[in-house]
């Protein structure tokens, strides 16, 4: 399988061929639910919290004496009944982690860029240096490859804070590494945009490995 190649101006210079070891993927709805679901739910903190009827302040005195007055017994106005009371089975603070086996996530990992490849929605661009990237040479890139209106992830390997703050700038645009990809970015970006020399990383990264290796 083969997809466009940019030059480092975001100008077509030919095909590259995709390593099929991660574009070669069946592709697996249920791996791609799984770990977007995982991820989405990962990301949740969890410190949600209302207060129940002992942790509002006052209420300790009883509204009213229990007999003789025709109204329903009360024993605190923090009662969850009564206006400002305690609320009764809210959120309170917990974790909403998914722990996910790593062969799953690897293959929706590898559905997800298979199927982004079968749609013509994989480029690969020239590796450049961090020092020859700015905001405005970042944006000329994109606009020259035609995609400067689209959604877009930058696959790149390691995590240069130049070249991060080259794309923090263009709202449509979002760069990711390679030694952690996020599902969620992948599967609903227009394009995926793979620097050129991290292609062989990804690949060696999530290929799929036989049973008898996983044993060995």
């Amino acid at each position: 399988m083969k997809a466009t190649k940019y030059d480092s101006n975001g100008k077509k210079s030919g095909e590259a061929e995709l390593p099929g070891a991660l574009f070669g993927e069946t592709f697996s709805k249920a791996a791609i639910h799984a770990v977007i679901r995982a991820e989405n739910a990962n990301r949740r903190q969890g410190t949600h919290k209302v207060k129940g009827r002992s942790e509002i302040r006052g209420g300790g005195k009883k509204p009213w004496k229990q007999k003789g007055t025709g109204n329903a017994r009360q024993g605190s106005i923090r009662a969850p009944q009564w206006r400002g009371g305690g609320t009764v089975f809210g959120p309170t603070p917990r974790s909403y982690r998914i722990d996910l086996p790593e062969k799953i996530r690897k293959s929706g990992i590898r559905s997800i860029f298979s199927s982004k490849a079968k749609d013509g929605a994989i480029s690969v661009i020239a590796d450049v240096q961090a020092s020859d990237y700015s905001t405005k040479a970042a944006y000329e890139i994109f606009k020259n490859m035609g995609m400067e209106s689209q959604s877009v992830v930058v696959v790149v390997a390691g995590a240069d804070e130049k070249l991060k703050k080259s794309f923090a700038n263009i709202p449509n645009i979002q760069l990711i590494s390679a030694e952690r990809l996020t599902a969620p970015e992948l599967y609903y970006a227009a394009q995926v945009v793979i620097a050129e020399k991290t292609l062989e990383d990804l690949a060696a990264r999530y290929e799929r490995k036989s049973r008898r290796t996983e044993v060995a």
